[in-house]
């Protein structure tokens, strides 16, 4: 990527995975760029992320994904290996863990038996540990153009730009202002115009929680767990309630995501404002306890659980209008525009089409402080669409899992729904911008 012309200056509000890879190509063209974390240190939440083949192909694009697999083999810091790590037992690599043929479905009671099977051809995906990713990303921003403790409380617009206002008193100005700060957003409610809401109307609670937890395998196997997790990702199924399993860390750890819906509201109709708290960390018996009627082989996994966390899954919802992700020269991106279910393993993967289209325009020759704007609408007008569309599938996948869209899993929806996700060429959306922007006249031809 030539160096940028642009004399504009791009404040980046959120450090995730989502606002360091936007930042990523944007400094490497030469943009002005800052960005800001709420937190004190970059960290992401959770432990497993899924890349799909349409997040890696953009990390291939953006000269990271060699970076993110190297990294991925050396060893685990000795004090970052939790509580179930024995001092005298080898030091595990990081892991970028291929999803081979993707999910078997399984029963969740009794003796597990497989389902169905999705029986990909090909890897199709692949699971990384979230601090591995992250800490990649992290190696390729500038130190000098990242600032911690500064939480986005609200923005207000003036003649020179547009000032980014913090809980700690500062502020900064931008020319041009990214929200990717997750699905509490404030950059959302100030491009949605719910800033004087009490409560944030796109903010909903699923009816869903997950329990997260990493779980050695060389636990697992010396309780008398026989099922080889690393061989296969399981997606284990049952009323209202799943399991998703795979392994991270070279397959020495396995990654367990336990998702539970209460049915009562389990329709985005009847879905309402999340609890204020997020996180939180549970005694692994109210784990075990949620899935106590299931067979012996997942509940003598879950009994080697050490610590583990739960999540409200939330989501935005109603949708957000394109109108909605840009507000002069503010946009959103990520879980702040369309923070979805997991249930698709697709959520990192949207973030990051949503990154590399912006990093994209913001770095073209012909974008300019002048047409910011509406080459900012033209990026909500092509992402809007595509996301949504992966927002309701994964959706659908939930209830595929939990028996709520029928008896027995439909595999062949499942490949529908996933193929829509991965079956996307790496510049197909840069190319539909750059040709609107052109039929808009924002972009000479």
């Amino acid at each position: 990527m030539s160096p940028s012309s642009q004399s504009f200056r791009v404040a980046i509000v959120g450090g995730g995975l989502c606002g360091l890879t936007c930042a990523i190509p944007l400094i490497k063209a030469g943009v002005d760029v800052q960005v800001y974390e709420g937190a004190h240190k970059f960290a992401e939440i959770g432990a497993g992320v899924c890349l799909g083949q349409n997040a890696i192909n953009i990390l291939t694009k953006l000269g990271i994904y060699n970076d993110v697999y190297n990294n991925t083999l050396k060893p685990e810091p000795e004090d970052d290996m939790g509580p179930s790590s024995a001092p005298h037992q080898p030091v595990p690599p990081r892991g970028l863990d291929n999803m081979n043929g993707w999910f078997k479905y399984v029963a969740g009671e009794g003796d597990n038996e497989e389902l169905c099977d999705y029986a990909a051809k090909d890897n199709v995906a692949q699971g990384v540990h979230r601090a591995v990713f992250l800490e990649t990303l992290i190696a390729h921003v500038d130190p000098a153009r990242t600032h911690f403790h500064k939480r986005c409380t609200h923005l207000t617009e003036g003649p020179s730009g547009t000032t980014i206002h913090f809980a700690d008193g500062t502020s900064a100005e931008a020319d041009v202002v990214l929200g990717a700060d997750g699905i509490k957003s404030a950059v959302r409610r100030f491009v949605a115009g719910t800033a004087g809401a009490p409560v944030d109307p796109h903010l909903k609670h699923s009816g869903s929680v997950a329990y997260r937890a990493l779980v050695p395998a060389a636990v697992a196997a010396a309780a008398g767990c026989a099922v080889d997790y690393g061989a296969r990702p399981l997606c284990v199924v049952g009323k209202d309630k799943h399991f998703i399993i795979f392994t991270v860390r070279g397959g020495t750890m396995i990654n367990i995501a336990a998702f539970v819906t209460d049915p009562a509201r389990a329709t985005p109709a009847t879905w309402v404002a999340p609890p204020a708290a997020g996180g939180e960390d549970v005694a692994p018996a109210v784990v075990l306890k949620a899935y106590e009627e299931w067979g012996p082989e997942m509940t003598r996994l879950l009994s080697c659980v050490t610590a583990a966390k739960k999540w409200d899954i939330n989501v935005v919802h109603p949708p957000l209008a394109p109108s909605a992700w840009t507000r002069g020269a503010v946009a959103i991106l990520g879980d702040a525009a369309h923070g979805m279910q997991p249930h698709l393993g697709a959520g990192a993967g949207q973030g990051l089409e949503d990154a590399y289209l912006l990093g994209r325009l913001l770095a073209h020759a012909q974008t300019s402080r002048a047409n910011v704007s509406d080459v900012l609408k033209v990026y909500a007008a092509v992402r809007q669409p595509r996301a949504h569309r992966v927002w309701e599938g994964s959706r659908r996948a939930g209830d595929i899992y939990e028996f709520r869209a029928g008896e027995t899993i439909d595999v062949a929806e499942l490949r529908r729904l996933s193929g829509y996700v991965w079956d996307h060429a790496v510049d197909a959306d840069v190319e539909a911008a750059e040709a609107m922007l052109v039929r808009e006249g924002v972009f000479a031809a």
